[in-house]
């Protein structure tokens, strides 16, 4: 192997040892949580069921629910395996993002290892490989059609080979998220847009215009089941701010906090300097939209109608950002001043990741479970807000627990029940008016001694306090230690005995 190879796949060995140990460390041993055991109960439906419950309990298309299901033929129903879907789906956006970059860049040779080593380590493709959740595949589809469109791009005479891969992949992202539509329009603008500036798109025009059609008609279920929840999603307990839209987009885009800044930096570079050069303007059109524009939709969507959770929705953003980084980093003057800029960018990911797969798990159900079934008295039972809780305590205790459990204000799922909705989905009320009055009557018509309260953010589903004031007393025992669930002890007096006569 000559000098120049080795220098090109030393990187490449180095950046997949590091996906593979920042996406599998300490992955079988940390509990699901709440988001995850959604997606096991979706997946232990059978086919019916499941896309029924998907239609009326849930802001996502079901492909990744069916995905799953038919993943859990090969896999166990451990967190490893459920995780393992996600996981592999993280690894395989290595050598697409290494394609995507040969394509941006073919004079660069040393281009596509440096953004394969900055996939492999980017904080918020490392977290979306790790979880039991949509994200990993909708980045991968993602960076599959943007490869497609690189593709057409770059060819001289476009094969129908591409439009149908760009086409699979276009259709996967609108099957794969809620808010695929946003991600799919932005690369189907910045590929219209990038034909045109290679004064293409007259001949391109019939082809562009039938992949697109093809792919808004095969979304229309989606969009059907998408506007049927639309009331329900509009109705959580998320809340914009323009103050956090910068941390948003940091920790969605780059990495958490200031430290992101060279990256943007590095990305408006690449993107400027892209844009100076006639035969690279197009490709750079494509990336900037494709990197931007789903962010610019998302905030203005968040702004007007439905609160987004930025960090987990901009992922499939990441690829085309670290493209023009990379560009960015390729058009430096100098060899120091690339490589200096290179071991920035790779530095800066690799500290953030690490930190990322070392912090405490998300919700620790296991511990939580295991310090419950040894408090728990007999005549005693859990009460768990929102009733949708009791899906990661039932999976991190590894089956149902030993001792009596129920959601409040009713048991999960529960459409029917009248209350306010704060997560997005008509399976999971608040607390509404007089249900906690009711609920601690129940408990002691049934002779409980006292109620073990679990809750989660307890202000936005119970935002009066109502389930405290319900009780007698204040609680005889209060836990933070397993943030950010809260667990309080009360115990129920016995019912007052009306005298005689």
């Amino acid at each position: 192997m000559t000098a120049v190879r080795l220098r090109l796949w030393l990187p490449v060995a180095a950046a997949i040892a590091a996906a593979i140990l920042l996406r599998g460390w300490d992955l079988a041993s940390r509990p699901l949580w709440l988001d995850e055991s959604w997606s096991r109960w979706m997946a232990e439906q059978d086919w019916g069921e499941l896309w029924a419950r998907v239609r009326r309990f849930d802001t996502h298309p079901p492909l990744y629910y069916s995905l799953l299901r038919l993943w859990q033929g090969i896999a166990p129903a451990t967190p490893l395996g459920l995780r393992s879907l996600s996981l592999l789906a993280g690894l395989a956006l290595l050598p697409l993002a290494w394609l995507c970059a040969r394509r941006v860049a073919p004079d660069r040779s040393w281009l596509a290892p440096l953004v394969a080593a900055a996939v492999a380590l980017s904080p918020p493709l490392v977290i979306a490989s790790r979880q039991a959740r949509p994200y990993a595949l909708f980045a991968l589809a993602f960076a599959f059609a943007l490869w497609a469109a690189l593709a057409l791009l770059r060819s001289g005479r476009p094969r129908a080979a591409l439009w149908l891969a760009y086409l699979a992949g276009l259709e996967l992202v609108l099957w794969l998220h809620g808010l695929g539509v946003l991600f799919a329009a932005a690369l189907g603008g910045g590929l219209m847009l990038a034909l045109a500036l290679q004064r293409r798109l007259r001949e391109q025009l019939v082809p562009f215009l039938l992949v697109h059609a093809v792919a808004v008609l095969a979304w229309l279920p989606c969009l059907m089941v998408i506007v049927e929840q639309r009331r329900a999603w509009t109705q959580t307990w998320l809340r914009f701010a323009w103050s956090e839209v910068p941390s948003g987009l940091a920790a969605g885009l780059a990495l958490p906090g200031a430290a992101a800044l060279p990256i943007f930096l590095l990305g408006a570079f690449g993107a400027a300097a892209s844009f100076r050069r006639e035969e690279d303007r197009p490709v750079a059109a494509l990336l900037f939209l494709a990197a931007l524009a789903p962010a610019a939709a998302t905030i203005l969507l968040s702004a007007v109608s439905a609160p987004v959770f930025l960090p987990r929705t901009l992922v499939p953003s990441v690829l085309p950002l670290l493209l023009l980084a990379g560009a960015g980093v390729a058009r430096l003057n100098g060899t120091p001043a690339r490589v200096a800029a290179a071991g920035v960018l790779l530095l800066l990911l690799a500290v953030a990741s690490a930190a990322e797969v070392r912090r405490a798990p998300e919700e620790q159900w296991t511990r939580l479970s295991g310090w419950l079934a040894q408090r728990v008295g007999p005549d005693e039972e859990v009460w768990l807000l929102p009733n949708e809780l009791i899906l990661p305590l039932r999976y991190g205790a590894g089956g149902e627990p030993g001792y009596r459990v129920r959601g409040i204000p009713a048991e999960f799922p529960a459409p029917d029940h009248a209350a306010p909705r704060y997560t997005g989905t008509i399976a999971v009320p608040g607390m509404g008016e007089g249900d906690a009055a009711h609920l601690v009557a129940d408990a002691r018509r049934r002779g409980m001694d006292g109620i073990w309260v679990v809750s989660r953010f307890p202000r936005w589903f119970d935002p009066g306090g109502s389930v405290g004031r319900a009780f007698p007393a204040p609680p005889v025992e209060r836990s933070a230690g397993f943030a950010p669930l809260l667990v309080e002890h009360y115990r129920l007096a016995p019912p007052a005995i009306p005298p005689p006569g």
